[in-house]
């Protein structure tokens, strides 16, 4: 998707390396997470996106699609998704599958495996 939203930051990479700020928080004043959270367009993008990749990867969670995936093959592993609250308000679990608001950042949920799908370019964007 090339939506100034996104493609904006771009411009303030040399900037980042100037100063602590990400370049996302740079070319729109406050940070990933916050944008996203007021911007259904940007937020429904970013969840269409986290979940839509087939690698064996997930950023805590989003809607829960691989989480929902290995719960299915596996119905007796309890599967939690942990992500920020408006990702998942309103997402409805399952008998072996629970969403969870949270930041990653600062508390995960106790867990015998956690699987984290990162992207290393877009965190370079908005950490």
């Amino acid at each position: 998707m090339l939506d100034p939203i996104l493609t904006k930051p771009w411009h303030y990479l040399s900037a980042w390396f100037q100063n602590d700020d990400p370049p996302f928080h740079t070319a729109h004043e406050r940070p990933f997470w916050d944008y996203a959270a007021h911007e259904p367009q940007l937020n429904n993008f970013f969840n269409e996106a986290m979940s839509s990749d087939a690698r064996l990867v997930t950023s805590v969670g989003g809607t829960g699609t691989l989480a929902k995936a290995i719960a299915n093959a596996f119905p007796h592993l309890n599967c939690i998704v942990l992500d920020l609250p408006h990702v998942v308000a309103g997402l409805q679990g399952s008998k072996n599958l629970n969403y969870f608001a949270g930041d990653m950042f600062e508390a995960i949920p106790p867990g015998d495996a956690i699987l984290l799908k990162v992207y290393p370019k877009f965190f370079l964007l908005v950490t």
